[in-house]
């Protein structure tokens, strides 16, 4: 199946960038900062706002345009249509059914691409997107922002950390360097359990 043209990729960067938008805003609130609505009525979404509405709708674009398949698209479709749903004010569960179903799409890319290479950065980014992944199928189960935040962590750690792996293709670490790496991988998911 043909990718999306670039032009159709821009207002999922404008999904996404609405998300970036208002969870500032809803930080800034946070922090005693008067801001406008809607971002005040949204101080207690600015978590979901930042990771699933605004970084879960880029990585899930960038991965879509690398693996250049149409139905990788859903995953930051559905996280940038997520990220609107709490702006808007839509019903939390349809907001969190949406950020659950783009988690899902970018997990299905990312295990797609492993399967392609299996690599330590391909692996690291898949375990990044199973973390964003049960992060909001937590949220979704009746669990807190606060209660979930370890696993949006996880998901945005690990991402850069396979990024910056993905970059040093050309400089290998060394075979006690990504020992090392895969420890501190298996500590970071048991600190998060």
């Amino acid at each position: 199946m043909a990718d999306v043209r670039p032009p159709w990729r821009i207002p999922l960067l404008i999904l996404g960038f609405a998300s970036l938008i208002i969870g500032v805003g809803a930080g800034l609130l946070r922090l005693g900062w008067a801001v406008p609505r809607p971002a005040a009525d949204l101080a207690a979404f600015h978590g979901p706002l930042m990771v699933s509405g605004f970084f879960g709708t880029v990585i899930s674009l960038e991965r879509a345009v690398a693996l250049a398949q149409r139905w990788a698209y859903l995953g930051p479709l559905a996280a940038g249509a997520g990220g609107l749903a709490l702006i808007l004010g839509a019903p939390l569960t349809v907001a969190q059914l949406l950020l659950a179903l783009g988690s899902a799409v970018l997990l299905a890319g990312s295990v797609s691409v492993f399967l392609r290479q299996r690599a330590l950065f391909t692996f690291t980014l898949a375990a990044g997107a199973g973390c964003w992944l049960l992060g909001n199928a937590l949220w979704l189960a009746g669990f807190s922002v606060y209660e979930v935040v370890p696993w949006w962590a996880g998901f945005l750690v690990l991402t850069i950390a396979g990024e910056r792996l993905e970059l040093s293709r050309f400089l290998p670490p060394s075979p006690t360097a990504q020992r090392v790496f895969i420890a501190v991988l298996a500590g970071l998911t048991f600190g998060m359990a």
